[in-house]
């Protein structure tokens, strides 16, 4: 794929996402993709478009943070080269364990494939996560 159609590719996925729009999600994303969250993170390795957009477009945020009150995902930063997108990010919210602010910064890796995502890599700093989350 080009730069630029990986790059509205990408725009498109955070768009559906913001809205939760799970049929867009599902559009975009093959069928066999695969989503790997960082390594100490209490989350397995997710597969399938319909596990994904489950996971990410609503499952895990409602488990994660306390939708009632503020939510917000700031894209610092895309860089997209060919068929690989990464993209910075920073996400604020309350956890929904805790009631603590959350304030954590993120780096996703996506790779496509045949005009879908395929192939997704998170990265996140769980120390972070665990500290607020409760999981420690």
């Amino acid at each position: 794929m080009s730069t630029e159609t990986t790059r509205a590719l990408i725009d498109d996925y955070y768009a559906a996402l913001a809205k939760g729009d799970r049929a867009r999600l599902l559009e975009l994303l093959a069928p066999d993709a695969v989503w790997i969250p960082p390594a100490s993170a209490p989350i397995g390795t997710t597969e399938g478009a319909e596990a994904i957009a489950e996971a990410l477009g609503a499952t895990i945020v409602k488990q994660m943070f306390d939708l009632k009150k503020p939510f917000k995902l700031e894209i610092r930063r895309i860089v997209v080269d060919g068929d690989v997108a990464v993209v910075q990010q920073r996400l604020t919210a309350t956890a929904k364990a805790t009631g603590l602010d959350y304030d954590n910064q993120y780096c996703w890796v996506y790779e496509v494939r045949d005009g879908r995502i395929a192939h997704i890599e998170e990265y996140a700093d769980t120390l972070v996560a665990a500290r607020i989350m409760g999981w420690l």
